[in-house]
């Protein structure tokens, strides 16, 4: 199944998130199959500059049209997932590079419907009625969209119908252009990127299936998958945190990709955790 990783070069990452999204893509392409890095050109002086060109099949510089589409990137943050997934073909599956899939799934499974992490219901405040968004005339709310369906965790997503993927990229887009907002960094984004989804789904009669939920992330039980979304905030408060899961992903890259690690071992960020293994 072919996947993709969208980089929007617009701030520094840290070498915990770095090495997180080295071990998302090399996992996928284990377990998986091919996985493409969507981005701009920004985005390819980084990867070269830290050795990165051959973690994914391919490289796609399209990101820049970001500037063109007038989208604030302020507002809508992860608005570049939906740009690059404008430019692929279902099936497919959009991954966030905070998230690394350890096992193998069976997509023949799921066939043509959209398939996500968890659902997440919207009675509450992140969630809020349609009477919350200002927009241009351009952009119609369209009546058939159903205001209670639960919302779709998207950091990671298959999807297997094109009709929807293409129902979605449109009208998610066509959202971001034409919001009247300047302040707000949540109920926005997550209308655009995980709101719009399930309605679109919905409204198009595909189905919605998950194979987690949001129980089974706060217990502690799930060894499925790796979410690190939640914890990067306190890595990045913490030196010496950081600098211990850096080390485990060195290891882990080590121990499952030798032959990659060997070859990051030449640059001085990643080289500098070895050298205080």
């Amino acid at each position: 199944m072919k996947a993709f990783h969208t980089l929007r070069n617009r701030k520094r990452l840290y070498d915990f998130e770095i090495l997180v999204m080295i071990l998302s893509a090399l996992k996928w392409k284990q377990k998986n199959g091919e996985i493409v890095l969507v981005t701009d050109k920004k985005g390819i002086n980084f990867i070269k500059d830290y050795g990165l060109f051959g973690i994914w099949d391919d490289v796609q510089v399209v990101l820049d049209e970001m500037t063109d589409l007038k989208i604030n990137e302020t507002v809508f943050w992860a608005g570049a997932k939906i740009l690059a997934l404008s430019k692929q073909n279902a099936p497919c599956v959009m991954i966030d590079l905070d998230f690394i899939l350890w096992e193998t799934i069976d997509f023949d499974l799921y066939e043509d419907s959209v398939m996500v992490i968890h659902r997440e219901s919207v009675d509450s405040d992140i969630y809020p009625d349609r009477e919350f968004f200002k927009v241009r005339d351009n952009f119609i709310f369209d009546n058939s969209w159903d205001w209670k369906i639960d919302a779709c965790n998207t950091a990671f997503v298959y999807f297997g119908n094109e009709y929807h993927r293409k129902l979605y990229c449109e009208k998610s887009i066509s959202f971001m252009k034409n919001a009247l907002i300047e302040d707000d960094y949540l109920n926005y984004m997550l209308f655009a990127e995980q709101r719009l989804i399930a309605m679109c789904a919905k409204s198009c009669g595909c189905k919605i299936d998950s194979f987690s939920n949001i129980k089974e992330l706060y217990n502690g039980k799930q060894k499925y998958f790796t979410h690190i979304w939640g914890y990067k905030q306190t890595l990045k408060d913490n030196v010496n945190l950081q600098k211990d899961f850096c080390k485990k992903c060195i290891n882990r890259i080590y121990r499952d990709f030798p032959q990659q690690g060997e070859y990051l071992s030449k640059f001085e960020w990643f080289n500098k955790y070895l050298k205080s293994r």
